[in-house]
């Protein structure tokens, strides 16, 4: 019966206290002749288990370290950068069990520190990188939009300025000082950037403080937009506020400045307001990104700021503008117009004479403003 056979003799009774836990029982314990018996029969089939190569746990440990950043880590959210450690922690644990039934023992410690080594890492990098980029945005979108608007906008967007495209009801305004052009030919290229900067600064305030978002400066034209990246309901109102803020104290002030710089002439503006859906988002190259809205709306309003030329007005107002104004107090009807592009004519509004805003659209001496007085409508146009 024992020939050829190794045999344990033991005894496996509980009251003897030769009971053991073992790495596979759980919590289970097994008798020591039986632990005897399982070790003595590993021997016999050769020592099954293994230890893998140590460049192979080398290679693990490496690999592991850079799976994350490799992974695009560095340029994911941080969410992604801990849902892909989680995931790869739990495919090499599954690889790991598979090994060693296979009779391999690969290492497991080091391999998972080293991943999260990396992944901690990775995440302070993103959260370095990320505070770096929302303070660039802040500075950078801060320069368009009222300060309070920036934090609301990089809360929606998470501090991208890679805002998305929206259609949205908005006002744009256009606006364009009359005469500059063959001013800035008679002057030094200094003096020209100097008067531009004054001017565009007066300017934009006036456009920031209605609650405005600048789009772009062309030259000494600006193209701003009320209702985009945030909802203004009121955005009509604010757009008109501003307009008569530009054409009213802000224009009479860089008027004075000129006069208190030794210029013997003044200037006149003209704003065109137009409301409807424009199509707002960033665009651009990976270089270079910027905020703008386009459509048939930013059109129409490029156009009306080109009809104020000769109008004795300076501010024309469509009539999608003024029927969404809360109060058309103080406006007055020009007249209708054909403008480029649209099948029929277009109502167009301004302020009163008594609101400043007829005067006359031709240089003036500097601190010499008109006086206010009713101004007759012009012809309609035969083309934009």
């Amino acid at each position: 019966m024992f020939a050829g056979k190794i045999v344990i003799v033991g005894a496996s009774a509980p009251i003897l206290h030769d009971q053991k836990t073992t790495a596979t029982s759980g919590s289970s314990v097994m008798p020591g002749p039986e632990i005897q018996a399982n070790e003595i029969s590993t021997l016999l089939r050769g020592v099954p288990l293994r230890d893998a190569p140590g460049w192979l746990n080398v290679l693990v440990i490496v690999l592991l370290g850079a799976a994350v950043p490799l992974s695009g880590g560095l340029r994911a959210r941080r969410w992604r950068s801990i849902l892909e450690a989680l995931v790869i922690a739990a495919v090499f644990a599954v690889i790991v069990q598979l090994a060693f039934n296979g009779g391999t023992i690969l290492s497991l410690t080091y391999p998972l520190l080293a991943l999260a080594v990396a992944t901690l890492g990775t995440l302070a990098t993103l959260y370095i990188t990320e505070t770096i980029e929302r303070e660039r945005v802040r500075d950078v979108f801060s320069r368009f939009v009222p300060g309070g608007v920036v934090e609301e906008v990089l809360a929606i967007t998470g501090g991208n300025l890679r805002l998305r495209g929206v259609e949205r009801e908005c006002t744009v305004l256009f606006s364009d000082l009359r005469g500059f052009t063959s001013f800035s030919e008679t002057q030094p290229a200094a003096r020209v950037i100097e008067v531009v900067n004054f001017y565009l600064n007066e300017m934009t305030e006036a456009i920031l403080d209605a609650g405005g978002t600048l789009i772009s400066y062309m030259g000494d034209g600006i193209m701003a937009i009320f209702g985009a990246p945030l909802v203004q309901e009121d955005h009509a109102d604010r757009a008109v506020a501003a307009a008569r803020e530009m054409v009213g104290p802000r224009l009479a002030r860089f008027n004075d400045w000129l006069a208190q710089q030794g210029f013997d002439r003044g200037f006149a503006m003209g704003v065109g307001l137009n409301s409807g859906p424009v199509m707002a988002g960033s665009v651009g190259s990976a270089q270079r990104m910027e905020y703008t809205a386009i459509g048939d709306t930013t059109n129409t309003a490029s156009r009306l700021e080109g009809l104020t030329k000769g109008s004795g007005f300076m501010i024309f107002i469509s009539e999608t503008t003024y029927a969404r104004l809360s109060s058309s107090e103080s406006l007055v009807r020009v007249g209708e117009f054909e403008i480029r592009g649209r099948a029929s004519k277009m109502a167009v509004w301004s302020v009163a004479p008594d609101a400043r805003g007829a005067v006359a659209t031709e240089p003036v001496a500097a601190g010499d403003h008109p006086p206010p007085g009713p101004a007759p409508a012009p012809a309609a146009p035969a083309s934009g």
